[in-house]
């Protein structure tokens, strides 16, 4: 028995990549996994394909409130609650970036989190019992040169652990806690060569090693970084991530006043 044993933990997004290996690995320890997706297709068949017959899938569009309500109404109360529903990271070069696409990006990755939160907290705080895990990014906390052609989406992700530490204060003393989630580069199984094809004006594969240390261009698979998650959650990390040696590079990072430029002095050093 594992202290995940019969509880009931909802995921968004989970209907490939990250999610759904989550989904997996706490399965086998014994939870009850409700998926959540904007592909209630793809939810359900997730759903079927996890043993045991103790997984639900169903069709949420975080950013709607009267489907995150339904979604409440049919999940019932949950243990734990993992945010992890994201837009697409990749929408060219900042400067182009059309104020359509960064409104889309706070819809999801910051707004769409924040509706699941107040639709789930209230029963966990009656409860005096549950945990919250808000997925960013390790991009959020090393900042390195590929996010010149992701600002919707870093933006988002910074604001995620930003709002973490709101409710971590907020939550102190209530029984319910919180957790940061920040994969490092994951070969997805949606993506599973790396980023998306690249039309006119976009980043080739190239621009996304430019001033980035070797080792952190490294893809591990969506099952890995769903087990350093699982791992996290056991010790009771506030922030979890996948990115190997992710905290020496963070101290380095500090170090460096925090200034971007570091990290890329610090990959040139390395390469030379």
């Amino acid at each position: 028995m594992t202290q995940f044993d019969k509880k009931t933990i909802l995921i968004t997004g989970a209907a490939t990549g990250i999610g759904r290996a989550t989904a997996r690995r706490f399965t086998d320890l014994g939870a009850r996994i409700i998926i959540a997706d904007l592909d209630g297709a793809g939810a359900e068949a997730a759903a079927r394909d996890l043993p045991g017959g103790r997984a639900r899938g169903l069709r949420c569009d975080v950013r709607d409130d009267a489907e995150v309500a339904q979604l409440r109404a049919a999940a019932g109360p949950v243990d734990i609650l993992i945010n992890n529903a994201a837009k697409p990271p990749i929408t060219g070069p900042v400067i182009d970036t059309e104020i359509t696409q960064w409104r889309d990006a706070f819809e999801v990755n910051v707004l769409g989190y924040v509706r699941m939160i107040r639709a789930f907290l209230p029963d966990m705080l009656t409860r005096g019992s549950g945990h919250i895990v808000n997925t960013s990014s390790g991009l959020a906390l090393l900042p390195d040169p590929p996010i010149r052609f992701m600002g919707p989406y870093i933006a988002s992700k910074g604001a995620q652990l930003s709002m973490s530490y709101a409710f971590f204060h907020a939550l102190a003393g209530t029984g319910v806690s919180i957790s940061v989630f920040c994969p490092g580069v994951t070969a997805t199984s949606d993506r599973p060569g790396g980023p998306p094809p690249m039309g006119p004006n976009m980043p080739s594969p190239e621009d996304f090693r430019i001033g980035v240390p070797e080792r952190r261009t490294v893809r591990v698979s969506a099952e890995h970084a769903a087990g350093v998650l699982v791992e996290g959650l056991i010790r009771g990390d506030f922030v979890i991530c996948s990115q190997d040696g992710y905290l020496p590079d963070l101290i380095d990072f500090a170090e460096g006043n925090l200034d971007p430029q570091s990290i890329v002095r610090q990959a040139q050093a390395e390469a030379a």
